[in-house]
């Protein structure tokens, strides 16, 4: 049934940017205001809609046709220095994780030889933290920053930064179920056997995962994978409906693997207890920081810190909160999908 697995991927780009073509002239736009009065970029909207494949696609093209450099960073749990050393790296610079942070931006400069434009994906915890504005000090780099909430972003930026980004918004929304099943049908035509699924099939999927362009592809995989299994001949609409779940699964898992520890953790503190409040969970992650950190060279993390990383296991939906008596209950989406972050969390007692 499928013929062509990597079509599917999440790495693999579109044969075409459909139903974007208003975001990619205006993402050309502003590159081209960046360069010129060095002012960056901020892509947002909801999980899976495709902030990541535009801003790769548009920037790859934009810097070979105006013959600028440009790299793809993903930063999510990446310290300043982090960001500095795959920037100069990606730049052709040679750098150590040994090099004082001080000299970073030194070191950048004399890595690129002109205008740099940087993606920095995943970027919600970016802001206040100073990268951004250390970034924007050396000359030629420019920044285009993906995130979810760009009220919640701006407003914990500095207010040097909040300025430059505040006029270059992009905001991409969940497509419509015609548009979704359009691209579904590109997918569908490259990735499956021929006839392997029909328009209307194709459409019942783009309404079931309300215009996430990520669910949608995962969901059309699943299906046709459920189809292999059970033999048919095409996919039916017992295997559309099962695979939405299969993809859900599927996705939640792939977020899970990609985060970094200090999520982790709050997740499995989550899990471990069937669902927590945020006092009680605040509490237990101070009260077992000891051994949840014993033996690495990271450091528990604030309050402030863990309310953000509370939010992305919100965007990547392995987590939900709701209002209990005044309080927030945090409760997995999934409690049989764990973490693998090598500690032993405890539950609440």
């Amino acid at each position: 049934m499928i013929v062509r697995q990597q079509i599917f991927d999440d790495e693999t780009p579109p044969p075409d940017l459909r139903h974007r073509e208003s975001q990619i002239q205006e993402l050309i736009r502003l590159l081209h205001r960046a360069r010129e009065r060095t002012q960056g970029v901020l892509i947002t909207g909801p999980s899976g809609v495709g902030k990541t494949v535009l801003g790769r696609t548009v920037l790859e093209r934009y810097a070979h046709e105006y013959g600028v450099d440009w790299a793809w960073i993903q930063t999510l749990g990446l310290t300043t220095g982090d960001v500095f050393r795959k920037a100069i790296r990606a730049a052709g610079g040679d750098v150590s994780h040994n090099t004082p942070n001080a000299e970073l931006p030194h070191r950048l400069r004399e890595a690129i030889s002109g205008d740099y434009l940087l993606l920095l994906d995943e970027g919600d915890d970016l802001a206040g933290t100073g990268t951004l504005r250390q970034l924007d000090d050396v000359p030629g780099v420019e920044v285009v920053v993906v995130c979810h909430e760009p009220d919640d972003w701006l407003a914990r930026a500095e207010h040097d930064v909040r300025q430059r980004l505040h006029g270059g918004k992009i905001e991409l929304t969940r497509y419509g179920v015609d548009e979704l099943a359009d691209i579904l049908g590109d997918r569908a035509r490259v990735g499956l056997v021929d006839g392997a699924i029909s328009r209307e099939q194709l459409e019942e999927i783009a309404d079931g995962v309300a215009g996430v362009a990520r669910e949608g592809i995962q969901t059309l995989r699943s299906a046709a994978e459920l189809a292999s299994e059970r033999d048919h001949g095409r996919i039916r609409s017992v295997d559309v409906e099962d695979g939405f779940e299969r993809a859900k699964r599927r996705i939640r898992k792939a977020h899970l693997n990609s985060l970094p520890f200090h999520h982790l953790v709050l997740y499995e503190l989550i899990r471990s207890n069937g669902g927590i409040t945020g006092r009680d969970l605040h509490r237990l992650y101070e009260d077992r920081s000891e051994e949840l950190y014993a033996g690495r060279k990271l450091t528990p993390i604030s309050d402030r810190a863990r309310r953000t990383k509370l939010q992305k296991l919100q965007e990547y939906e392995l987590i939900e909160r709701e209002r209990l008596d005044h309080r927030w209950l945090y409760t997995p989406m999934d409690p049989s999908l764990q973490a693998d972050c090598n500690v032993s969390v405890s539950r609440l007692v």
